[in-house]
């Protein structure tokens, strides 16, 4: 189910900004949104576009030109805003045909900011065969003969036969593995008066990492390596870094198959999932300034159903592998999101010199997990 980026709600209430005469700030949801001043009221229906989205360069976007047509987070007076409030008239919506929560994303065009990986996975099969020769002939592609032939339909077909390696061939992600996606704490603001106590993970800044076994016998199993959206059915499976398989580079490195393999016989499972984030070189910045790459686990899903994080990580430490870092085993919601919010930010378990991305909550049943992004790391990383 894809993500709903652009949905009805209502403004919960409104204040003012100190200083500011022709803005102010409004809640919807979780979320707080500089507006200009005097154009919603508390109650009314809206239309809410979260960050991380795009809207279509027409007459009632035409505002955001110069962000790229981009919703982001951003400072203003001092005051963090996070998504967009619109009025349902200057979208030509009338309120009394949409309930609240609808779903009007694809309705008003609104698509999502690709990461890297997104993108690559929407490239034709010749861009992705072009991808590979730029990485793997550098010289050859910069010359001035090289970006002739590659600039000509007909001779850039010769090429990417001869230099261009064999056809890029990805995967679909298995249909019997989740992919990970925790929701945000501003969508979910009813969460905070449930006080029973929860884990709180530090969230890490990397590739999401998936491994996968399945039983295709009384001893075979299907093994599988997946980055966030794909499978990688090889080493030499190109990824959206290029040449470079983090996701391999992890499984070699821990000798994960093997181990899950072992795991998953002695207790004659039909299913064994890994989940984690690998972090440290060339990926996402390397924020934490780590010499080389270390894969952290969040999930260990047994036949379906997830381990507790203090089961998983004692298990996985007899597997010479790490859980992502917890932070506290009994954390209790605030009674506010602004409360909230504030403990997003801090440093990183990873580098004390590094700022965390957020935080993590999830309950040892496993029922109940949200996400709380730093809207600190936000800003600084331009998200």
């Amino acid at each position: 189910m894809s993500r709903a980026l652009a949905h009805i709600e209502r403004i919960e209430w409104k204040k003012p900004i100190q200083g500011a005469d022709r803005i102010e700030l409004v809640g919807v949801l979780g979320w707080q949104c500089i507006q200009a001043k005097d154009t919603v009221e508390a109650g009314d229906k809206v239309v809410y576009i979260e960050i991380d989205s795009k809207v279509p360069p027409d007459e009632h976007f035409a505002f955001l030109e110069k962000r790229d047509y981009k919703v982001k987070t951003m400072k203003m007076r001092g005051v963090i805003s996070q998504g967009m409030v619109m009025t349902m008239g200057a979208l030509g919506l009338k309120p009394d045909k949409f309930e609240i929560g609808a779903d009007v994303t694809k309705l008003l065009g609104i698509t999502k900011i690709q990461t890297e990986e997104e993108k690559r996975l929407t490239l034709t099969e010749a861009d992705k065969r072009e991808d590979r020769i730029r990485q793997r002939h550098k010289k050859f592609y910069a010359s001035k003969f090289g970006r002739f032939l590659m600039r000509r339909k007909f001779t850039r077909r010769i090429v990417l036969a001869l230099i261009g390696g064999k056809k890029y061939k990805p995967l679909a992600f298995p249909d019997w593995i989740q992919k990970t996606d925790e929701v945000r704490c501003e969508n979910v603001p009813y969460e905070l008066e449930n006080k029973v106590p929860l884990y709180a993970h530090e969230k890490l800044d990397g590739t999401s990492t998936t491994f996968g076994l399945k039983r295709r016998g009384k001893r075979k199993f299907d093994f599988a390596v997946c980055s966030r959206n794909a499978r990688l059915p090889s080493k030499k499976q190109m990824t959206y870094f290029g040449e470079d398989n983090p996701y391999w580079e992890m499984a070699d490195k821990y000798g994960i198959e093997a181990k899950m393999r072992a795991y998953a016989a002695e207790n004659n499972l039909t299913t064994l999932v890994i989940q984690g984030e690998t972090v440290g070189y060339k990926l996402q910045g390397n924020p934490y300034k780590l010499d080389e790459r270390e894969l952290y686990i969040f999930n260990f899903i047994v036949n379906g159903k997830r381990m507790d994080s203090r089961e998983g990580a004692k298990l996985l430490e007899s597997w010479g592998m790490k859980w992502v870092p917890l932070l506290c085993d009994n954390f209790v919601c605030p009674d506010t999101m602004e409360e909230l919010k504030k403990l997003a930010d801090g440093a990183s378990v990873l580098n004390p010199d590094a700022m965390r991305e957020g935080c993590v909550y999830r309950d040892a049943a496993n029922t109940r997990s949200f996400k709380n992004v730093s809207n600190l790391y936000l800003l600084k990383h331009g998200e």
